[in-house]
């Protein structure tokens, strides 16, 4: 009969050895919430870094083991410093600015994207197109704001309001006339709704079959409500954004609906463009427990917007292994 030493040595190297092989492929991922300097603020995003050994498959399956969020899986690219692939429960998504900034801000903490000078160039490849990005350093507070600049804005079709305002639950007297319903695309459609006040955007009631059955009759994917009364003496505008036809209810922080929005402020004159580089900061969340600022960089005027920028800073809130 072997010594039970010998035995427990044994169990031990066994156990060790399937441990080793269960974590063979062992990915790292990172919660990270977005337009926020606040952990439990901003809108979440799971970063899975390092992904370019999972095929289309295994992402959607990591995607919808985390059906409560946007996943972002980090790539090698043959034509950008990185690329970065979206995913929802529902599917593939071109391009999601909040899951972009959450990805850029892991992979400056985690020591993959080196940023040695006050601003930091770099390329993003996207569905969407390749993206210009900065990284700026703030020294006084250690911390970073990353910036992307999104497509040049395209202004698409205009609709009637009496849908909308039952889709939001509100009356047509919510909505204000003097200015268009309207998609507006920065690389991907959005459709903005301008209300008359703070209070109509907070009594917002969304009819989120209603909304999805909207969108998928127009050529755009979700919704914006905005108004320009604000919470912030220092913010422009307040909005809320509802994506159902993308499985989101309602998003607390959104890149790219704040670069639409922004160039739709810029387009019909609601904020100045005499100066032909407009800073636009925007507010979400607030409702939801989870308060948002977005910056968005308009640079043209409502003649003609040449660029858009949107940025923002991000807080790492859980780190951990994803075992395929």
């Amino acid at each position: 009969m072997l010594p039970m030493q010998f035995l427990i040595s044994s169990a031990t190297l066994f156990s060790a050895s399937c441990d080793r092989m269960l974590r063979k492929n062992e990915l790292n991922f990172l919660q990270v919430d977005a337009f926020t300097d606040t952990r439990f603020g901003g809108n979440p995003a799971i970063v899975v870094l390092d992904a370019d050994s999972l095929d289309d498959e295994q992402m959607y399956m990591i995607a919808e083991e985390m059906s409560s969020r946007e996943t972002v899986f980090v790539c090698k690219s043959s034509v950008a410093d990185f690329c970065f692939r979206f995913l929802t429960s529902k599917g593939e998504i071109d391009f999601s600015g909040h899951s972009a900034i959450a990805a850029f801000h892991a992979l400056v903490e985690e020591g993959k994207a080196e940023v040695v000078y006050d601003v930091t160039m770099l390329s993003l490849e996207t569905k969407s197109g390749v993206l210009q990005v900065e990284i700026v350093k703030n020294e006084t507070t250690r911390t970073h704001e990353v910036q992307i600049t999104h497509s040049r804005p395209e202004f698409m079709n205009t609709y009637d309001t009496k849908a909308y305002a039952e889709a939001l639950g509100l009356n047509l007297v919510d909505i204000m006339s003097l200015y268009p319903i309207q998609t507006v695309s920065t690389g991907t459609p959005h459709l903005v709704i301008p209300l008359m006040s703070l209070d109509a955007l907070e009594r917002v009631k969304p009819n989120l079959d209603l909304i999805e059955s909207l969108s998928a009759d127009g050529d755009y994917d979700s919704i914006i409500a905005f108004t320009k009364e604000t919470h912030e003496v220092t913010s422009d505008a307040h909005l809320k954004h509802f994506a159902p036809a993308l499985g989101v209810a309602e998003e607390p922080a959104s890149g790219v609906a704040s670069g639409c929005l922004g160039s739709y402020l810029i387009r019909h004159g609601i904020i100045d463009s005499t100066n032909r580089v407009s800073t636009i900061v925007l507010e979400q969340g607030y409702h939801l427990g989870r308060p948002s600022k977005v910056i968005v960089e308009v640079i043209g005027d409502r003649e003609g917007i040449e660029q858009v920028k949107v940025s923002g800073t991000a807080v790492t809130v859980m780190k951990g292994e994803i075992y395929i």
